[in-house]
């Protein structure tokens, strides 16, 4: 068997800069399955590249190597060898000091297992679990958010903190997760801001809104941007149909503006809706990160508690008898009950590689309205307009696309067309890290 020769970062780092420049450029006969490969491979080197020069930024921040041989901290000289600025200096030079503060995150990085919005995600967990662990508990949490990386992708790692306590303190993870989410639900609070730029004839806008009621706010936004959007399609308005999402949902911010001036305020109206997973009961004493707005974002018991005061409360059990999801042929609209169903099974679009939220998706019938498909669980899917149009099928089943069916789970998976190769093996979007939840709710 062969060894690999164990090469010194510089040697290594100067044959691939050598076959960089020995790339022919030459490309125009390629196929379109080879492109796709090169693609690929390309993005490995550009990761892996990008997790060593992270690595060695950090190294040589720690060793002080650019203030003993030019003088000046390592932004600095970064910033004057290359077409960075000053703040993409820093920011490199912060990036680096994390990753080398989690030695066995980098050294995967390195070898191609995480990518680099893997990477910045666990490292960030780690940091915010850092107070609540000790140092054996530290390390056993990096191996298990390198062990997650897997399955997840950045956004679910992000969201992984309560699926690590699960692992590394079991015993006291919910009271961990509850302490956690609450003083982050604190700094959020404490940091909210709103400030205003006035630019000619346009004013423009930052700040910052704790994420609860950031996501009422943008459910609201995405709902008013949906139903112009709907407007615009059945008056075949064309001048409006290229809009961007931004600028739908400056639109429909206009829109709100315009229609709080004529109302009052109604106490409880547009307040949000929340999905319980687990029994009432529990909710009112020990409910860690139990309740959930967003993509996922989890709430702490005790923002949970207060925001069902005004809330729309939807105790969310599959199949119970007080939740009808199954319509049959009687409606052809999803109904309310369902699309709650939809939105716990799919967590948005469940296209494989999509990301778009809920309150953008459609809930599209595997089997059409037209061919006696069923209002029903079984046989929905939440989908974005993108995707949606992907697997619609014609009626005449002319064309060679995409299919979804609900496997024996209960979960939807998608099998490629035809012309993808004969390995149209069904494939699923990447789901969300359960959340720990308490013996008693797991039972």
């Amino acid at each position: 068997m062969e060894e690999h020769v164990q090469l010194a970062a510089g040697d290594a780092l100067a044959a691939m800069v050598g076959l960089f420049d020995r790339i022919d450029s030459a490309r125009a006969g390629v196929d379109a399955a080879t492109r796709l490969e090169w693609v690929r491979l390309a993005r490995t080197v550009h990761q892996r590249a990008g997790a060593l020069a992270a690595v060695l930024t950090g190294e040589a921040e720690r060793a002080q190597a650019s203030e003993r041989v030019t003088g000046t901290p390592m932004a600095s000289w970064l910033s004057r060898g290359e077409t960075l600025s000053r703040r993409e200096a820093s920011g490199a030079v912060a990036q680096a000091k994390a990753l080398t503060a989690h030695p066995e995150v980098g050294q995967a990085a390195v070898d191609g297992r995480l990518g680099a919005g893997q990477v910045r995600s666990i490292t960030r967990v780690l940091d915010g679990l850092a107070a609540q662990l000790d140092a054996t508990q530290q390390v056993a949490a990096e191996q298990v958010l390198i062990g997650l990386a897997g399955h997840l992708d950045a956004e679910q790692l992000a969201r992984s903190a309560g699926t690590v306590l699960a692992q590394v303190v079991p015993a006291t993870a919910n009271e961990l997760l509850e302490t956690r989410l609450q003083r982050e639900h604190e700094a959020a609070w404490r940091d909210r801001s709103l400030r205003f730029h006035f630019e000619g004839a346009s004013v423009r806008f930052d700040g910052s809104l704790p994420r609860l009621e950031a996501e009422s706010w943008l459910a609201q936004l995405d709902a008013h941007a949906e139903a112009a959007r709907r407007t615009r399609l059945n008056s075949r308005e064309a001048a409006t149909e290229f809009a961007t999402q931004e600028q739908r949902r400056a639109d429909a911010f206009i829109a709100m503006l315009g229609a709080c001036e004529k109302a009052k305020p109604v106490t409880g109206v547009g307040g949000a809706t929340v999905i319980v997973k687990l029994d009432y009961k529990q909710l009112l004493a020990d409910a860690a990160g139990a309740g959930a707005v967003g993509e996922g974002h989890q709430l702490s018991a005790g923002e949970l508690r207060r925001v069902c005061c005004d809330a729309e409360l939807i105790p969310m059990v599959l199949g119970s008898a007080s939740e009808v999801l199954d319509v049959g042929r009687a409606h052809r609209l999803v109904t309310p009950p369902i699309r709650t169903a939809l939105i716990v099974r799919d967590e948005g679009c469940a296209f494989p590689g999509c990301g778009v939220r809920p309150s953008l998706c459609e809930a599209h019938h595997i089997v059409p309205w037209w061919a006696d498909g069923e209002t029903s669980l079984s046989n929905l899917v939440l989908l974005c307009h993108t995707h949606h149009g992907l697997v619609e099928p014609a009626k005449f089943g002319l064309r060679d696309q995409w299919q979804v069916e609900i496997a024996g789970d209960g979960l939807p998976q998608f099998i490629p067309p035809r012309r993808s190769g004969p390995d149209r093996r069904p494939l699923r979007r990447q789901r969300g890290a359960p959340v720990v939840a308490s013996a008693s709710a797991a039972g």
